[in-house]
């Protein structure tokens, strides 16, 4: 089962907290990933489910701009039970507890099983192509 290395980015300008964001993964419908590694429901557009994240990643404020390190997710393309799965990111202010802003220019993504590296922005120019 493929582990997909998304690379760092950076956002630029960043207005909001300094200290306690970060990315929340969700996943949007229940699929089991190549490994045997079951996912279940979550989704950014309702804040009350938002509860069943699943990974959150830590960021940090550098020259300022919000930095999104590398982390690895789970290949949705070639699940067995539902190839269609995708997943949804939601920037997180932990000093809150509240979410800030839905992560990139689609509210979902797919994450195919190769490359076994790929950036935000080959992610959503692939959304795009679809």
């Amino acid at each position: 089962m493929p582990l997909i290395t998304i690379a760092s980015v950076t956002i630029p300008n960043w207005q909001g907290n300094s200290t306690g964001v970060s990315l929340r993964i969700y996943a949007n419908a229940p699929f089991t990933a190549q490994s045997g590694t079951s996912y279940g429901f979550g989704s950014q557009l309702n804040p009350a489910s938002l509860g069943t994240f699943f990974q959150s990643v830590a960021c940090a404020v550098s020259g300022g701009g919000l930095v999104v390190p590398s982390f690895t997710l789970d290949s949705t393309t070639d699940s067995p039970d539902n190839p269609a799965a995708s997943y949804s990111a939601v920037l997180w202010d932990g000093t809150s507890g509240q979410p800030v802003q839905s992560f990139g220019t689609f509210a979902a993504f797919a994450l195919p099983a190769s490359p076994a590296s790929t950036t935000w922005g080959a992610i959503f120019l692939a959304e795009a192509t679809q």
